[in-house]
């Protein structure tokens, strides 16, 4: 049995601003739960690909929002990914992947480390936020990337493609 990708609704995995929502429990749609998680996590993004985090700048800033008399602080980090692979999406050789500390919806990168990584572009020049675990297929450190990375060289070299429109559902657990 093939689900249509267009009818399922899938959890948006970046956003750089505070927000109320950025506190809430992610909620991943139960129909969403059902497919293929590299599948998903592969139509969902704008790029993916593997990449060595090479630095990072953590900034705090504070915001009040209008009408309020509580200020809120949000603590972002811009880690410098470079990137060693390119498997869907064009990037450039570095790329800025964009961090709420506090947000439920933000992947935290440690400096040094390589990562696959599923990401969604973001409005500044070379940025991206990364997938997390309020995605069906979260961004992962390569060392447990493996079987993932296997699946996506499949699609790549035409053994297995994924179609977008037709998303196949979840290997049964054995």
């Amino acid at each position: 049995m093939k689900l249509n990708y267009r009818s399922i609704a899938i959890v948006v995995v970046a956003s750089t601003m505070w927000s109320p929502s950025s506190w809430a429990e992610c909620v991943i749609p139960e129909a969403s739960k059902l497919l293929d998680p590299v599948e998903v996590g592969f139509c969902e993004s704008d790029a993916v690909f593997i990449g060595k985090s090479e630095g990072a700048i953590e900034t705090i800033r504070a915001h009040t929002p209008e009408g309020s008399t509580t200020t809120k602080h949000i603590r972002i980090q811009r880690t410098t990914m470079k990137v060693t692979g390119r498997i869907k999406g064009t990037v450039p050789e570095k790329v800025t992947m964009i961090a709420d500390f506090y947000a439920k919806d933000s992947y935290v990168f440690d400096y040094g480390n390589t990562y696959l990584i599923f990401a969604k572009r973001l409005p500044g020049e070379n940025e991206y936020a990364g997938a997390n675990s309020c995605s069906v297929q979260s961004t992962l450190p390569i060392e447990s990337a493996a079987a993932v990375i296997n699946r996506l060289e499949d699609h790549v070299q035409g053994r297995q493609k994924i179609d977008c429109k037709n998303i196949r559902p979840k290997a049964k657990d054995k």
